[in-house]
Order: C-alpha cells, then structure tokens, then sequence
C-alpha cells in the first residue's frame, strides 16, 4: 500500500522541511518529465488500483503528500516531493556517479 501512508521527507528541495513527516495522497506520475501533462488521466494516481495500473512509484514521479502535524492531523496545503526525497522510496534514487 502506497497511498495513505506515513513517511518522512529526506531531501534537500523543499527549504527547512528535511526530516519532515508526511501523508501520501496520490502519485503525480511522471512529475519530473519535461513532458508531464497534469490534465492528463493517468497523471494523478490516488487510488491503488490506478497506481498498480501505471507500473508503481518510478523515479521521475512527484507525490501529493500532506505534512502531518504533531498531533496526528495533516495540513490542508500539500506538498509535492520527488518520489526519491521520501524515505519510504529513497531505494529509487540513483547511485553516486551514474
């Protein structure tokens, strides 16, 4: 299960926010590519169903993601990470040098 889930952000993008708590709420798939079309059907992924459908979390992938609160809530202003800068997808990330 992908969507839903608690992770933390571990990347450098998002100023003051390292280390930050977040909610997964839909995959925007294929975020990063230059081409990325958000009117397009298979760009927000908020099911697992849909997710499953295109391939999973890839690399080139931003996620919807709400910052949680210290008292469990999640915030109504989201974020949009690299899918890599989560820990729950760092296992995604390119090794040094490639």
């Amino acid at each position: 299960m992908i969507i839903g889930i608690d992770t933390t952000y571990i990347g450098n993008e998002i100023p003051g926010f390292k280390g930050g708590k977040v909610r997964i709420v839909a995959v925007l798939h294929g975020g990063l590519r230059p081409d990325a079309d958000p009117d397009a059907d298979d760009y927000y992924a908020d099911t697992e169903e849909k997710l499953a459908r295109l391939g999973g979390v890839t690399a080139e992938d931003r996620i919807d993601a709400a910052p949680i609160r210290p008292d469990g809530t999640t915030s109504f202003v989201h974020v949009d990470p690299r899918a890599i800068d989560l820990e729950c997808f760092a296992h995604l990330q390119k090794p040094r040098g490639e």
